[in-house]
C-alpha cells in the first residue's frame, strides 16, 4: 500500500499503535485480579483445549523472553502449571483492595502501572519491530559522553546495532577482556551513560515522585534489615558448588518449627510445618504494617470526629464481604456518583442514611475503611505466601533453584559471590539513603548515632516518617546518578568475571541476547511506516470503521502524535539538564517518556468521590495512600500542614512538585481522551493479538 493511499499517515499510525498497546498491556495485567485469568493464559500454563488466550501480549513476552533464558529454560511444565499457576490463582482469589475504594493510589497500583509502562515498550518492539534502518556511519562515529546530543545519538546507534548489527559480539569480547568502562569504544561509553541516566530517573520517580514512593522505601529498608547478609556471605564462601547450593537452600528454605522437627524425625507427616526464613521476612514486614494500621484504626474509632459505632461496624463488615458485594458497591458508587462509604451504609444489613454523616465524620469513615482494607490485604498476602497448605511458594523456589543449578554452579566457579553480595548490600544501603529527604547535618548525626546504638543492642528502629523532614531537600535525579556511578563498577567487575571465567555460560547468554533482540527486527519495507510490521494490520482494521468514525479518530491521533512529540522533546531536555547538573540546583524530573505513560495510567485511575455525593475523582486529583512510616497521608487524625520539602516537592504524600502535578493532570486527561480510539478498535485489535498466541515450546 503506497503512502498516498494509506488511510493513516506514519505519525497517525504510530499514535494509534501506541494507544492500542498502552491499553492492551494494562488491561491484561489488570485482569489478573480475577482467578479465571490464569486459566485462560496459555502455554506454559494449563488451559482448556479450544480456548483462546486472554493475555496474548503477556503470553508472547513470557514465552519469547523469559522461557528462553538459560536460567529458566530447564523449568518443566509442572513448575508453571502446579506451582506458579496455583500461586497466581490464590492471589486473585484473595481479592486485594482497589485504589477506588481506598480513595488514594495504592502501592500495588503504582507498581502494576510501572510494570505496564515498561512492558508496552517491549510489546511495541515485539509486534512492530524497531522501525529504523541502519546508517552507513554506524560503528565509525566518535561520541563525547559529556555532550547530550552525542549521548542520545549513541543510544540510537546502540539500539540499531544490537538489533541489526554485531554490537553484541563486540561487547562480549571487550567485557571478557576488561572490567573498565573507559576501555570500551566511545559508542558503548555514551550508550552506557544514557542507560545510567534513565535508570537514575526511574529510581527517582519510583521512590521520590510517585505516590507511595516513600512507603516503598520503608518496605525496602525493613527487608534490608531482616536479610542475614553475614550468614549468606559465609555460606557463599564454601568452595564446593553443590555444598554451597545445599547450604543456601537450607538457610533460606528450611522450616523452623516444632512440627518441622517432628516431621524430620518421622513422628509426624504434616505439610504445614511452619515458616522458613524467606517467609519469616515476608510475614514480619507485613505484621509490622498491620500493627501500625491496627493502632490507626483504634485511634479513628476513639477520635472526636468518629461517626456512630454502627457506622464503623457496617464498614468493617463490608471489608470482609464477598467479591460480588464489593464489586456491586463499587459499580453503584460510580453510577450514582456517591462515595463508596455512602453505598456501604445504604446497602448494610441494617441500612444507615449516609446524609447523617458530617463531612469530618465521612472523612474518618473513609480512612477507617481504607485502613481495614490495608489490614485485610496484608492478612491475605501472608496467607498465600506464608501460611498456605500445601506450601506451594517454598516448593516453587526449590524447583527454581534445581532448574538453575547449572547456571549457579558456573557463576559460583567464576565469581566470588560473597563479594558480590557485599556489593549488593552496599548498593541497597546507599539506595535507601539516597531515597530519603536530606536532613540537616546536626540532626542527621544525632539520628545516625541513635541508630548505631540501637543496632549494637540488636533493637529494631522504626524509620522516621518523612513528614518529619519538612525543612530538608527532596532527593534529586542527580543524587541517583551519583549513586549509580559509585556502584556501576561493581556490576562491570561481576560481568567481566563471569564472561572471562565462565565462557560457556557467556556464550549461552550471547545466543539468548541475539534471539531476544532479533524479536525487535522490522521488515525493511516497513521501517518508515509508523508501526513497523504492524502497519498493514492496523490500516486494515482502521478501514473497517465507518467514515465518520475514521475522521473523528484521525483528529484524536493527530493530537496524540503531537503529545508524544512533546513528551520526547521534554525527555531530551531533561536529560540535558541532568548532564549539566553543575549549572543547576538539581533536577526533580528525569528523562524517559515511559514515566509519562506510567503517569497516564495512574492519573486516569477512578477514585471514589470525596464526599457523600459528588463526582468520581481521577488519580491526578488525589495523594498517595501511605507516607514513609506507613501512615495515611490524608489522615483525618493529623494536620495536613507540612510534607513539602525545601525544593518544593511534597514527598510525604506523593503529590510531587507543581510541575509534576501539572503533568499528572495533563497525562491523565490525555489518557481519558484516547480511550475513544481504544474502544473503537479494541475488538478487532484484540483478535489480531490473539492470533499471535504461542501454542507451546519449540
Amino acid at each position: 500500500m503506497s503512502s498516498s493511499s494509506a488511510p493513516l499517515a506514519p505519525a497517525q499510525t504510530h499514535a494509534l499503535f501506541d494507544i492500542l498497546i498502552h491499553h492492551q498491556i494494562y488491561a491484561e495485567i489488570e485482569a489478573f485480579k480475577y482467578p479465571t485469568t490464569i486459566d485462560h493464559y496459555g502455554h506454559p500454563f494449563r488451559k482448556a483445549d479450544g480456548v483462546q488466550t486472554t493475555s496474548p501480549l503477556l503470553q508472547n513476552m513470557l514465552n519469547k523472553f523469559a522461557l528462553t533464558n538459560p536460567a529458566l529454560k530447564n523449568l518443566d511444565r509442572s513448575f508453571w502449571q502446579d506451582k506458579i499457576q496455583a500461586l497466581v490463582a490464590r492471589m486473585a482469589e484473595a481479592e486485594l483492595s482497589e485504589s477506588y475504594d481506598k480513595g488514594a493510589i495504592g502501592s500495588r497500583k503504582a507498581l502494576a502501572t510501572a510494570a505496564s509502562s515498561i512492558a508496552e515498550y517491549v510489546g511495541r518492539g515485539m509486534l512492530g519491530g524497531y522501525p529504523v534502518a541502519p546508517k552507513k556511519d554506524d560503528g565509525k562515529r566518535q561520541y563525547d559522553t559529556s555532550k547530550p546530543d552525542d549521548v542520545l545519538a549513541a543510544w540510537e546507534e546502540c539500539a540499531r546495532s544490537f538489533i541489526y548489527g554485531d554490537l553484541l559480539d563486540h561487547l562480549l569480547e571487550k567485557v571478557t577482556a576488561t572490567d573498565k568502562l573507559e576501555d570500551h569504544t566511545s559508542l558503548v561509553q555514551a550508550g552506557h551513560e544514557y542507560i545510567l541516566l534513565n535508570v537514575a530517573s526511574f529510581l527517582h520517580h519510583v521512590f521520590v515522585m510517585s505516590p507511595d514512593g516513600q512507603y516503598l522505601v520503608r518496605l525496602l529498608e525493613n527487608v534490608h534489615k531482616l536479610i542475614p547478609y553475614y550468614m549468606i556471605k559465609q555460606t557463599l564462601r564454601v568452595g564446593n558448588a553443590a555444598s554451597m547450593i545445599n547450604g543456601m537452600v537450607r538457610l533460606v528454605l528450611a522450616k523452623l518449627s516444632v512440627t518441622a522437627m517432628t516431621n524430620w524425625i518421622g513422628l509426624t507427616n504434616n505439610s504445614n510445618d511452619g515458616m522458613n526464613l524467606m517467609q519469616q521476612i515476608i510475614s514480619t514486614i507485613l505484621a509490622w504494617d498491620t500493627a501500625e494500621f491496627q493502632k490507626r484504626a483504634s485511634k479513628l474509632e476513639s477520635s472526636r470526629e468518629a461517626p456512630d459505632k454502627k457506622v464503623m461496624k457496617a464498614i468493617k463488615s463490608h471489608v470482609y464481604a464477598s467479591r460480588d458485594k464489593h464489586e456491586a458497591a463499587r459499580n453503584m458508587s460510580i453510577q450514582e456518583k456517591k462515595s463508596i462509604i455512602a453505598v456501604i451504609l445504604e446497602t448494610a444489613d441494617t441500612p444507615i442514611k449516609p446524609d447523617s454523616l458530617k463531612d469530618q465524620q465521612h472523612d474518618v469513615a473513609m480512612e477507617y475503611y481504607s485502613t481495614y482494607l490495608s489490614i485485610r490485604d496484608r492478612e491475605e498476602i501472608t496467607k498465600v505466601f506464608c501460611k498456605s497448605n500445601p506450601d506451594v511458594f517454598t516448593s516453587a523456589v526449590r524447583d527454581c533453584v534445581s532448574a538453575m543449578d547449572p547456571v549457579i554452579r558456573a557463576i559460583h566457579n567464576a565469581v566470588d559471590l560473597s563479594s558480590t553480595v557485599t556489593d549488593a548490600e552496599n548498593f541497597i544501603t546507599d539506595l535507601i539513603k539516597a531515597s530519603k529527604p536530606k536532613k540537616k547535618s546536626g540532626r542527621k548525626s544525632r539520628e545516625t548515632s541513635k541508630e548505631r546504638e540501637a543496632n549494637a543492642s540488636n533493637v529494631e528502629t522504626t524509620p522516621a516518617s518523612v513528614t518529619d523532614t519538612d525543612t530538608g531537600d527532596a532527593p534529586t535525579v542527580e543524587d541517583f546518578v551519583v549513586l549509580l556511578r559509585k556502584h556501576a563498577p561493581s556490576l562491570h567487575k561481576f560481568l567481566h568475571q563471569v564472561t572471562k571465567n565462565a565462557p560457556d555460560l557467556a556464550h549461552d547468554y550471547l545466543i539468548y541476547a541475539k534471539a531476544m533482540f532479533g524479536e525487535f527486527k522490522a521488515d525493511a519495507q516497513t521501517r518508515e511506516s509508523g508501526a513497523g510490521n504492524m502497519t498493514a494490520p492496523l490500516h486494515s482494521l482502521f478501514e473497517t470503521l465507518p467514515k465518520e468514525k475514521q475522521d473523528e479518530l484521525k483528529k484524536l491521533l493527530d493530537e496524540h502524535a503531537t503529545h508524544l512529540s512533546e513528551l520526547k522533546a521534554t525527555s531530551h531536555t531533561r536529560l540535558e539538564s541532568i548532564m549539566k547538573n553543575g549549572e543547576t540546583k538539581g533536577s526533580t524530573h528525569g528523562p524517559g517518556m515511559y514515566l509519562n505513560r506510567w503517569n497516564a495510567l495512574l492519573d486516569s485511575t477512578l477514585i471514589s468521590p470525596a464526599s457523600v455525593s459528588g463526582p468520581v475523582r481521577r488519580g491526578w486529583e488525589v495523594k498517595g495512600e501511605l507516607d514513609g512510616k506507613g501512615l495515611k497521608t490524608s489522615s483525618a487524625l493529623q494536620s495536613s500542614k507540612g510534607g513539602k520539602t525545601a525544593n518544593g516537592v511534597s514527598i510525604a504524600n506523593g503529590l510531587g512538585d507543581a510541575q509534576d502535578r501539572k503533568e499528572r493532570k495533563r497525562d491523565g486527561l490525555e489518557d481519558d481522551r484516547m480511550v475513544v480510539a481504544w474502544e473503537s478498535m479494541r475488538d478487532g485489535w484484540v483478535g489480531v493479538c490473539k492470533g499471535l498466541e504461542v501454542m507451546g515450546s519449540d
